[in-house]
C-alpha cells in the first residue's frame, strides 16, 4: 500500500476517533501510520531509521511483528506512560496509538496481508477473494485514496464545527447538545447560541444569536450584541422561551473566575481592577448596602441581573459596567464572584 494511503487512513481515523480538528494532533496520527513499515528499507520510515530497519530485515520479513496487535500494545504502553508524566502529551499519545494501529491494519486488505496475531505466523487477509484485495499502486487503490480524501475533508469540517455529536444535536436542535458543547469548549472559546423562540412577556418572535455568559438551570444566561442580558430556555423565569436552540464555537477566549470580599468598602473602587482591555466581566453574589436608594426599575424584557431588596442587592451574571453604573458610589459588605471572559487568548 502506498505511503500516502497509510497517511490518509491513519489521519482520518485519528480525526474520527478523537473528534478533533487540531492540526498537530492529526499530523501526529497521520505520520504514525507510516511507522509500521519501519520493517522495510523501501518505506519512508525505513529510510529515516535505516539502522532499525536493518535489524528487522535481518530477522524477519515485511509485515511481521511491526504489523501486529503486539506492536500496537507496546506503542500504547510507551506513549501512555509518557503522558502520565506529561499531561499535555495525552492527545498526541492517543493519536500515535490510533495512527499506528490503522497504519498496519490497512495492510490486512492487501494481497499479502500481515501477521496480525504475531508471534503467530498466520497471515490475516481480507477479503477472502484474492482478486478483491488491494494491490499497491493499482487503480483500485487510487479510487480508495479519492474516497479517503473526501471522507477526511468531511470529518475535518465536522470536527472544526464542534464534532459529530454537536452536529447531530444541531440538526435536531437539542438543548443537551448546547450544554455538551458549552461544557466541552466553554473554558477556552466563546460559545454562541442561535435561538428560535418567543419572548415570554408578549410572545414576540425571537430569532437571534447570543453569547453564552453562563448556564442557569436547564437554560442559559446570554448577552446580545447591544450587551443586553437575557435568560433563554424553557423554565418559567426565562425571558426568551426556546423552540429551537443550537450552538457554535466562537473565537478563542479564556474564562476566569475570581472572588472578592467587601467589608463596608467602596464598591466601584474595589471592582475597578476587573476592568480589563479585551475582556467582559460579570458579577454574581450578594451585597449589603446601608442607606441604599431605590435603583431604577429593571427592563421587563431583560434578565434581572441586579435585584434590590431593602438594603440587600443580589447580583447574578450582572455586567460589570452595569454594576459600576448603579452601585459604583456605594459602600457594601459581602462576597462576590467575578467571571471574566478574555478574547483572543487560548488556554
Amino acid at each position: 500500500m502506498l505511503g500516502i494511503s497509510h497517511v490518509l487512513i491513519s489521519g482520518t481515523a485519528t480525526a474520527l476517533f478523537l473528534g478533533t480538528a487540531e492540526p498537530s494532533v492529526l499530523l501526529t496520527g497521520a505520520i504514525a501510520g507510516l511507522l509500521p513499515d519501519i520493517d522495510t528499507s523501501l518505506s519512508p520510515a525505513g529510510r529515516m531509521f535505516p539502522w532499525i530497519t536493518a535489524l528487522f530485515e535481518s530477522r524477519q520479513g515485511h509485515r511481521g511483528v511491526s504489523h501486529s496487535l503486539f506492536a500496537s500494545s507496546l506503542v500504547a504502553v510507551v506513549v501512555y506512560t509518557i503522558s502520565f508524566f506529561l499531561y499535555w502529551f495525552f492527545p498526541y499519545a492517543s493519536a500515535l496509538v490510533i495512527g499506528y494501529s490503522f497504519g498496519w491494519f490497512a495492510d490486512v486488505f492487501t494481497q499479502g496481508g500481515c501477521e496480525m496475531f504475531w508471534p503467530s505466523r498466520l497471515l490475516c487477509v481480507c477479503p477472502g477473494n484474492r482478486n478483491l484485495r488491494l494491490r499497491t499502486g493499482s487503480n483500485n487503490e487510487y479510487i480508495v485514496l479519492a474516497c479517503l480524501i473526501a471522507i477526511a475533508i468531511a470529518i475535518f469540517s465536522i470536527n472544526s464545527r464542534g464534532g459529530l455529536f454537536t452536529q447531530f444535536n444541531r440538526l435536531i436542535a437539542s438543548p443537551s447538545g448546547v450544554i455538551h458543547l458549552y461544557n466541552e469548549e466553554g473554558s477556552h472559546h466563546k460559545i454562541f447560541v442561535n435561538v428560535d423562540g418567543v419572548r415570554s412577556s408578549d410572545r414576540a418572535k425571537v430569532d437571534s444569536r447570543f453569547l453564552i455568559v453562563q448556564q442557569s438551570g436547564s437554560g442559559f444566561i446570554v448577552q446580545d450584541k447591544s450587551n443586553k442580558i437575557y435568560k433563554v430556555g424553557a423554565e418559567p423565569d426565562s425571558q426568551i422561551l426556546t423552540e429551537r436552540i443550537t450552538a457554535d464555537v466562537g473565537e478563542s477566549a479564556v474564562t476566569n473566575l475570581e472572588s472578592l470580599t467587601l467589608d463596608d468598602e467602596p464598591i466601584g473602587e474595589s471592582l475597578a481592577k476587573f476592568i480589563r482591555s479585551g475582556s467582559s466581566s460579570y458579577v454574581t453574589g450578594q451585597l449589603t448596602i446601608e442607606d441604599l436608594q431605590s435603583l431604577p426599575p429593571p427592563d421587563p424584557y431583560q434578565f434581572h441581573s441586579i435585584k434590590q431588596s431593602t438594603t440587600t442587592v443580589t447580583l447574578e451574571a450582572a455586567p460589570l459596567q452595569n454594576v459600576l453604573s448603579l452601585l459604583g458610589d456605594e459602600f457594601g459588605k459581602g462576597t462576590l464572584s467575578i467571571k471574566t471572559i478574555t478574547s483572543g487568548v487560548s488556554s
